[in-house]
C-alpha cells in the first residue's frame, strides 16, 4: 500500500515537471515567432518631420510619427529614443505617456505605433532660429533608424493693447502679437517698416484715430495675419478683427502687405483723407474684405480673393480701382454670402462711385456686382476689365467699354494662385496707362508693360519665360 501511494506521487511529480517543461517550450517558440519579423518588415510615415514655424515659449500643434509592422507576426522594438534627452525642444508621447525614452514595445502583426511629437521652441535671440533633433528607433540592437525632428523657432514680442499717441515705428526685427486691442490717437502717425509681420490673437484689432503708413516692398511684404502658424490653420477665416480706420483720420497709405484670416480686414468710416492701397493681398477674411463708409479709396494692382462676404462693400464711397483681381472662390468649403461687389445705401449727404479699369471682377454668382436697397449700378464706371455679370450688363458707352464677360482663365484661384493662363482673355488687351511709370509693376515685381507695347488686365502680369516654370 505504501509503495502505491509513493508510485502515485511521483507520477504527480512527473506530469507536474512535463507540463511545466511544455509550457516553457511553447512560451519559448511564441517569443521566437514575435521575433521572426525581420527589420525589413518594419516601415516609418517620414523619415523627417517638419513643423511649420512656432513662436518661441508657445507649444506647437501635435505631429504624428507612424512606425508600421507589415508582418503577419508581431514584433517587439527594443527602443525609442528622443537623441536631445531633457534639453530637447521636442517632447514625445508614446502610448499616451510623455517621455524621451521607451523601450520593449509591442507592435501586433499589420498594425501600427503613434507617436505624438510636440515643440515648444526656446526665447532665443531676434531672428528666427531653425530647432532639430532626431528619434533613434532601435529595432534590434543591429538595426536602427534615425528620424529626424526640424522646425523653425519664430521670436517674438508681445503687445498686450495700447494707445499710441505720439509718432510710432514698428520695424521687422522680431515678430509683433498683439494680444490686445491697440489704438493710434489722432494727431499721431504708425509706421510700418518693410518686412514686419503682425500677428493677432482674437479679439485683437487696430484702430486708427491718426494716420497709418505701411511701406512694404516687393521684396520684403508686411504681414497682417491671425496667430494660428500651422498649415491646417492658418487661412482659416476670422482669426482676428482687422484694421479700422475712423472719423477725421488719415490718409492712410498701405504697399505691398497681405491681410489674411480676419474677420473684415479694413473697415473704414468717415476718414477725412484718401486711403491707397497697392498691390495690397486680402484672403480669407469671414466677411468683408473692405467694407467702406464715406470713404475715397484707390487700389492699385491689389488681389481680393477667398472672402466669405464681398471683396469690396461701399455705403457713400468713391473707389478708383485699376490692375486688380478680385475672385470668388473659397478655401475650407466656407459658403459666399455676398456679390464680389456690392454698393449699399449711401448715409446721406453721400454717393457711392466705382471706377474699374484693366481689372478682373470674377466668381461663381451670375452677378458679381450688385446693388442693394436705394443704391444703383448707376455709380459704375469700367473699361478694359473682365467682369462676372449676366443680367442687366450695363449698355457699351463712355462709362462702359472694352468689356469682357469671359472667364478670365486663371490658373488655381482656390488656392489663391490668379496667375493668368496662356490662354487667358486679359492677356494684353489691357488699357495702356502712363506707360512711363516707374510704379507700373504688380506685385511680383513684374513690369506691365510688355515688349510688345502691351498690359494685361488684372493684378498679375504674364510672361511666356515663366508658363514653362509653373508647369
Amino acid at each position: 500500500m505504501k509503495n502505491y501511494k509513493m508510485s502515485l506521487w511521483g507520477l504527480s511529480c512527473r506530469l507536474l515537471f512535463f507540463a511545466c517543461l511544455g509550457f516553457t517550450v511553447c512560451q519559448s517558440c511564441t517569443e521566437e515567432k514575435e521575433s521572426l519579423a525581420t527589420p525589413s518588415n518594419i516601415s516609418f510615415s517620414h523619415d523627417t518631420v517638419r513643423f511649420d514655424s512656432v513662436f518661441s515659449a508657445e507649444v506647437s500643434p501635435t505631429q504624428l510619427l507612424r512606425i508600421y509592422n507589415k508582418s503577419s507576426l508581431p514584433v517587439r522594438l527594443e527602443r525609442i529614443t528622443l537623441q536631445g534627452g531633457e534639453k530637447s525642444p521636442f517632447s514625445l508621447l508614446v502610448d499616451g505617456a510623455a517621455t524621451y525614452e521607451k523601450t520593449n514595445l509591442r507592435i501586433d502583426a499589420h498594425d501600427s505605433l503613434t507617436l505624438v511629437i510636440r515643440l515648444r521652441p526656446p526665447q532665443q535671440g531676434g531672428n528666427s532660429f531653425l530647432l532639430s533633433d532626431e528619434i533613434e528607433v532601435a529595432i534590434t540592437n543591429q538595426a536602427k533608424k534615425h528620424l529626424s525632428l526640424e522646425a523653425w523657432g519664430l521670436p517674438h514680442k508681445d503687445i498686450h493693447g495700447s494707445t499710441i499717441d505720439q509718432d510710432t515705428e514698428w520695424s521687422n526685427a522680431s515678430a509683433l502679437i498683439i494680444t490686445k486691442p491697440v489704438v493710434v490717437a489722432k494727431g499721431a502717425t504708425l509706421r510700418i517698416l518693410p518686412g514686419t509681420s503682425l500677428y493677432f490673437r482674437p479679439n485683437a484689432s487696430l484702430t486708427v484715430h491718426g494716420k497709418l503708413l505701411v511701406e512694404g516692398t516687393i521684396e520684403r511684404r508686411v504681414l497682417f495675419a491671425g496667430t494660428r502658424l500651422d498649415s491646417a490653420y492658418k487661412y482659416t477665416p476670422g482669426q482676428w478683427q482687422g484694421l479700422l480706420l475712423m472719423p477725421e483720420s488719415g490718409p492712410h497709405i498701405i504697399r505691398n502687405a497681405t491681410f489674411r484670416s480676419a474677420v473684415t480686414a479694413i473697415r473704414t468710416d468717415s476718414p477725412t483723407a484718401s486711403t491707397t492701397l497697392e498691390n495690397v493681398i486680402i484672403s480669407g477674411c469671414s466677411r468683408d474684405a473692405i467694407a467702406l463708409r464715406n470713404t475715397k479709396l484707390q487700389l492699385s494692382g491689389c488681389i481680393l480673393a477667398q472672402n466669405s462676404g464681398s471683396a469690396i462693400s461701399l455705403r457713400g464711397a468713391q473707389v478708383s480701382m485699376d490692375f486688380c483681381t478680385l475672385t470668388g472662390d473659397t478655401r475650407f468649403g466656407q459658403a459666399r454670402r455676398a456679390s464680389l461687389i456690392l454698393l449699399d445705401t449711401p448715409p446721406e449727404g453721400s454717393e457711392n462711385m466705382l471706377s474699374v479699369v484693366n481689372s478682373i471682377i470674377w466668381g461663381a454668382y451670375s452677378d458679381e456686382v450688385r446693388a442693394t436697397g436705394s443704391a444703383t449700378l448707376d455709380a459704375v464706371n469700367a473699361s478694359h476689365s473682365i467682369f462676372k455679370w449676366t443680367k442687366n450688363r450695363p449698355a457699351p458707352s463712355e462709362r462702359w467699354e472694352k468689356i469682357i464677360y469671359d472667364d478670365p482663365l486663371l490658373e488655381k484661384p482656390a488656392q489663391l494662385n490668379v496667375e493668368l493662363k496662356s490662354t487667358s482673355p486679359a492677356r494684353g488687351t489691357g488699357l495702356v496707362v502712363k506707360p512711363d511709370a516707374e510704379t507700373l509693376y504688380d506685385l511680383k515685381g513684374r513690369k506691365r508693360l510688355g515688349q510688345d507695347g502691351k498690359v494685361d488686365r488684372g493684378a498679375l502680369v504674364f510672361r511666356v519665360e515663366e508658363e514653362n516654370l509653373r508647369d
